[in-house]
């Protein structure tokens, strides 16, 4: 017994490394170039559908693609809505997982393991590591099911093994929380569901209670998203709270039409897939696909709606609403002077959201500054890029100058959003001084709002403003260092903040005279 507990529990351990070794390697390949191919693919729907089931296929968790989707969205990269049907045929693809669990393929799972794991241990193909780590997870995932295939056989015949196989047999319903409880700790139903072919070919649980436990499934599933959802706000629990609703309403729809047809004997589902397979583990693994297919159909019947419904219920954050770009399209690209006057909206929305940061210095906001600031990087990145894109387009001189001095303009103003985040970061819950710190953050904030008119307007005045305000102040702000602490009354870590901050201060107006420059070069080239 000791020998079979100890086999069970690393053929567990094999699989869960497996399973968790798909999603890491998946997620390492899901970089930049990915997600941009991934967004060009799903504008089709039958196209979305089938790199939905591919996905599924490839990683058997609609955990990892919620984790894809859920980024490419909250960046504005995919629009919720094909988001959700990628994920709603997701669903499909991981019933292949349930399919290869009835079969016999030890021989071609030592295979698998043994390549994939020399490869990576020579370092052979390293360009390829992640997806090879990938092919080796999925052989890990295998083998640990065929050790508990293995646990199964000799088991029937234990002691108490038929006390629990008789507890099911008279309350056959009682597979329903099996099923939920497992779906609640392992994350992966169609993990659930190859364990369950392994306890039903054990004669632990007999073909009703099995497909009672795929059917409580659905509700673990919702358990276990309430869960790890918990702490997640805006576009990601947009997204696991409709594979949860999803999965809850075919779990039970499920669950109802099995209860009903053994309590009046009627010919429903279990009868429907009965000459389907001679064996209960492929009648189990059909039964799962169509079980996947009702959770796909039914977000399909609701995605017209659910983007609204979703965003009622869990609104973006304003991390989430800054990071994701409002006026960036890919086929603006095809109009490079359209597209410069997308790049200036959303620089306008980069600096306005330094707004926020002086805000949180002056501690009327409780916004998390760390957030806001890498959702700023996000859309800077974003803005980047697409200008970098932009370069490689056909161009006219004249233009080909302006997206140049678009370029050198976002690096000013990327390098400002990092500076004035240090200031507020340093001036935020500074106790000592706080008049001086007060002053310091009044001052930056009027140049900043002058910056926003500016780079809204380009109007001659604005600009002239803004070029009076970013003055060289270095005399005054050397007096104002002279008078922090002069009379011993300041902590030294209090004054010692200030003195950095008044130093980010003018680096701050330094940076916004350069972005004042960059502005009149452009309205120059635009007049």
């Amino acid at each position: 017994m000791t020998l079979l507990l100890a086999l069970y529990l690393a053929g567990l351990s094999f699989f869960f490394t497996g399973v968790s070794g798909i999603s890491d390697n998946l997620r390492q390949l899901s970089g930049q170039r990915f997600r941009q191919w991934l967004s060009r693919a799903t504008h089709h729907p039958l196209l979305a559908g089938l790199l939905g089931t591919a996905l599924g296929l490839v990683t058997q968790s609609t955990s990892v693609v919620a984790f894809v989707l859920s980024g490419m969205t909250a960046s504005g990269l995919l629009p919720m809505q094909r988001a959700l049907m990628v994920l709603a045929w997701a669903n499909l693809g991981t019933a292949a997982l349930v399919f290869i669990a009835t079969l016999d393929l030890h021989m071609p799972i030592l295979y698998l393991i043994g390549i994939s794991g020399l490869i990576l241990a020579f370092k052979l193909w390293d360009k390829w590591k992640p997806a090879f780590g990938g092919v080796l997870s999925i052989g890990l995932v295998f083998f640990g099911l065929d050790m508990m295939k293995q646990v199964f056989k000799p088991l029937s015949s234990a002691p108490g093994f038929a006390t629990v196989s008789g507890f099911f047999d008279y309350w056959p319903d009682a597979a329903f929380f099996v099923g939920m409880l497992m779906r609640t700790v392992i994350h992966s139903s169609a993990a659930v569901e190859a364990i369950g072919i392994t306890l039903n070919k054990g004669g632990f649980l007999a073909e009703f209670q099995s497909m009672m436990s795929m059917a409580g499934l659905g509700v673990g599933t919702a358990i276990a998203t309430y869960l790890l959802s918990s702490n997640l706000r805006g576009v990601p629990r947009q997204i696991a709270l409709f594979q949860a609703g999803t999965n809850v309403v075919a779990g039970v729809l499920f669950a109802a039409v099995f209860i009903a047809e053994r309590i009046t004997r009627e010919p429903l589902l279990i009868a429907g897939v009965d000459h389907l397979s001679p064996s209960v583990s492929g009648r189990m693994a059909i039964m799962y696909f169509c079980f996947n297919a009702t959770i796909m159909l039914l977000s399909l019947a609701v995605l017209p709606w659910a983007p609204g419904w979703l965003e009622r219920l869990c609104p973006p954050t304003p991390e989430q609403d800054l990071s994701r770009p409002m006026y960036l399209q890919t086929e603006a690209l095809r109009s490079p002077e359209t597209a410069l006057d997308l790049v200036a909206l959303e620089q306008v929305r980069l600096v306005r959201g330094l707004q926020r940061y002086l805000e949180i210095a002056r501690g009327e906001s409780t916004f998390e500054l760390e957030s806001l600031h890498g959702a700023a990087n996000e859309l800077g990145t974003k803005i980047t890029e697409f200008l970098d894109a932009l370069v490689g387009k056909p161009l006219s001189g004249k233009l080909a100058s302006r997206v140049i001095s678009f370029q050198r303009k976002e690096e000013t103003i990327r390098a400002l959003e990092d500076n004035v985040y240090l200031f507020a970061e340093t001036l935020h819950d500074q106790t000592g001084a706080a008049a001086m710190a007060n002053r310091l953050v009044e001052a930056l904030d009027t140049i900043v709002l002058t910056a926003i008119d500016a780079l809204h307007s380009q109007d001659k005045m604005d600009l002239d403003m803004l070029m009076k305000l970013t003055d060289d102040r270095g005399g005054m702000m050397e007096r104002l260092r002279g008078r922090i602490g002069v009379d011993g009354s300041e902590d030294v870590g209090n004054v010692a903040a200030l003195h950095y901050a008044t130093t980010l201060f003018e680096r701050n107006v330094w940076l916004l005279r350069q972005l004042a420059l960059w502005l009149k070069e452009d309205t120059k080239a635009t007049a």
